[in-house]
């Protein structure tokens, strides 16, 4: 069952990202000279992210609760990984100094494994959410050190630590979001429905597609 809430987020995060990183491969070929590190263009990648993770949580309560469907999960695994995979070594041989080692795919793959233990438990999650916020942004344990395992900072890390979070949360909010008749009775036009249901394909081919179309133009216009 396709819920309309969830196919349209799904849908915009999905522009969003082309988005992001079509003005991003812009700046890697020299053709804007935009900052990224700081301002919109820094927090605007996060709000993707958030997005994508918020979804699979809400997407993880839909499909499992109240019983999870192992088979389904262990299928769809696999594909992650493989997807993780082909990141990994696609990013590895066109960005090495900023290759993905663990990015938004890496953290959906392991934040679904993890999350499933956590759908029903209403209590214990929010327990975890609010422990990794507060040791995450109050008192301020952070795991950058992750990053020295690769020399080079990467160009999409995104860390399951403190990153759960944001999929707890969205399990926590799928039982209020599909219960309320004005959300769920909420349709998504065709275009974001097909844009979120080709989601993890669009994402292993857009970035070849972007960045070689941008290079072809910046080449011989």
């Amino acid at each position: 069952m396709r819920y309309g809430f969830l196919d349209s987020l799904r849908g915009m995060a999905v522009v969003w990202m082309i988005i992001f990183h079509t003005c991003y491969d812009m700046r890697m070929l020299g053709m804007i000279d935009w900052n990224f590190s700081d301002g919109f263009w820094f927090a605007f990648p996060r709000v993707i992210a958030f997005t994508f993770l918020f979804c699979v949580g809400v997407s993880l309560y839909l499909v499992h609760f109240p019983k999870v469907k192992w088979e389904g999960l262990k299928k769809r695994s696999y594909k992650l990984a493989l997807a993780s995979c082909a990141v990994s070594a696609g990013t590895y041989f066109i960005f090495p100094q900023q290759w993905v080692f663990f990015g938004t795919l890496h953290c959906i793959l392991v934040g679904s494994i993890l999350g499933v233990f956590f759908i029903g438990h209403k209590q214990l999650s929010w327990l975890i959410l609010l422990t990794i916020l507060i040791f995450q942004y109050i008192i301020g344990f952070d795991i950058k050190w992750v990053s020295s395992i690769v020399q080079k900072p990467s160009m999409d890390f995104i860390p399951v630590y403190p990153w759960f979070w944001v999929i707890l949360l969205g399990s926590l909010m799928a039982p209020l979001m599909s219960k309320n008749r004005h959300i769920a009775a909420l349709k998504s036009p065709i275009w974001l429905k097909w844009l979120s249901t080709h989601s993890l394909k669009i994402y292993l081919i857009h970035q070849p597609i972007i960045y070689g179309t941008l290079w072809v133009i910046k080449a011989f216009v």
